[in-house]
């Protein structure tokens, strides 16, 4: 599949992260693979070179860099504004033997896909838990979400819980690096002393149930400010636990679609979400309606995922066929160039969200026969549209997040379109 010139040029990339202890970046690999001729971008070819690199023992690493940082509609440290009154938290004290007899009956959502990569503990640390609860020592508090009676959705204590399951229910764990109880170095929990059993079982809990009528930007709100696992939680793997159903499917489904990761060069990774969030701006900005944002940028997507979860949403065939056409006209104006802020100086930047939107809303409005003549005027949109990066106004609107200059970018992109067909128009005369 690759000339003697690209094997060369692969062997460099190898001897390259072999001087960096086996690893590349995934911005390097990126860069390299959109230097091949634009008929050899493919997923099959990337996908080749991949596993090149991979079976030379390179490993590619995500720095994350292929994503702008600058986003206008990334979470503020600051709090969020919502109503505290809305927040229906209940406090209770209980017996472990509780706990245990949801995660028997599963009545507990243990599905962790969104802290798939958060560090899950070692068998030492689970046997270190179960040995804490045999020492009477006191564990912290759990917060579920309990707005349905029967499911309750983890908010914080997912690795304690977790270890509990595999000791206790699943019976997997043995016991191991025990700091007091060496005696039971290698035992399951049906093979503890009747005891001990009973202790575990007996120990006292706290649980903050946050109850079934708080709404769910203000759960957002408390996941996103409770959540202590070993790794910060992004955006979109909040929404991922709180909004489960047709939103969730949908964004996982979009995000592997070839035309989007061709658009993107490949260049967003699915490790910590961030290819659904692209989808879910894609939906966002195209379907739930520009009109919805208020200024608040995780109310805003929040809202995208509760319309996905509706009825009222569009039929998803309809949206995927919608969603393939932007992303294959993106990358056939653009090419590597697509949703990125250009320079002088050529060099490719990484991915801006806010252009990202900007140019999937404007694609998404026009018709057909319009993309396909932006396609042949392509140089001319790649030189509109530098020019377009240069100017402080446009500059400026896509890294604010008020209301004013959300709606302002997307004007530009708009207009800068319908400035290259009226030119075309015109010299057709």
């Amino acid at each position: 599949m690759f000339s003697e010139k690209e094997k060369k040029d692969l062997d460099l990339l190898v001897n390259t992260g072999k001087k960096q202890a086996g690893k590349l970046s995934s911005m390097l690999v990126s860069n390299y693979f959109v230097g091949f001729p634009s008929e050899k971008q493919t997923e099959d070819v990337y996908q080749e070179m991949m596993s090149y690199l991979e079976q030379r023992g390179i490993e590619i690493i995500d720095d994350g860099s292929e994503v702008e940082n600058d986003d206008p509609l990334s979470p503020m440290p600051e709090i969020r504004p919502f109503d505290p009154s809305k927040i229906d938290i209940d406090m209770k004290t209980m017996e472990l033997s509780s706990i245990i007899e949801r995660l028997k009956y599963n009545e507990i959502n243990m599905n962790t896909d969104f802290q798939r990569k958060s560090g899950l503990w070692t068998d030492v640390q689970k046997s270190q838990l179960i040995e804490s609860l045999l020492l009477r020592i006191p564990i912290p508090a759990f917060y579920f979400d309990g707005g349905i009676k029967d499911n309750w959705l983890i908010i914080d204590g997912l690795q304690r819980i977790t270890a509990l399951k595999k000791f206790v229910i699943d019976g997997e764990l043995r016991l191991s690096g025990l700091e007091f109880f060496h005696d039971l170095e290698g035992l399951t929990y049906a093979e503890l002393p009747r005891t001990f059993v009973r202790r575990i079982k007996e120990t006292n809990i706290v649980a903050y149930i946050v109850k079934g009528g708080t709404p769910a930007n203000v759960k957002y709100n408390i996941f996103k400010r409770i959540n202590t696992g070993g790794l910060e939680l992004k955006p979109q793997e909040i929404r991922h636990a709180l909004y489960q159903g047709a939103a969730t499917e949908l964004c996982k489904k979009f995000a592997k679609f070839s035309e989007f990761q061709m658009a993107t060069t490949y260049s967003i990774k699915d490790d910590r979400m961030m290819d659904q969030e692209f989808v879910l701006r894609f939906v966002a900005v195209c379907y739930y309606g520009i009109d919805k944002y208020e200024g608040i940028p995780d109310n805003y997507l929040n809202g995208a995922m509760e319309y996905l979860n509706s009825p009222d949403k569009i039929d998803e065939p309809a949206m995927e066929k919608q969603f393939k056409r932007v992303m294959t006209a993106s990358r056939s104006i653009m090419g590597k160039y697509a949703f990125r802020k250009l320079g002088e100086n050529g060099i490719r930047r990484p991915i801006n969200k806010a252009i990202y939107e900007a140019w999937c809303r404007a694609l998404f409005f026009l018709k057909d026969p319009e993309l396909v003549i932006l396609k042949k005027r392509s140089s001319k949109v790649y030189n509109r549209f530098l020019a377009l990066c240069s100017q402080a106004g446009f500059l400026q609107v896509i890294k604010a997040s008020d209301k004013k200059s959300f709606l302002m970018r997307f004007t530009y992109i708009s207009d800068m379109f319908k400035e290259v067909l009226n030119d075309t128009k015109n010299k057709s005369r």
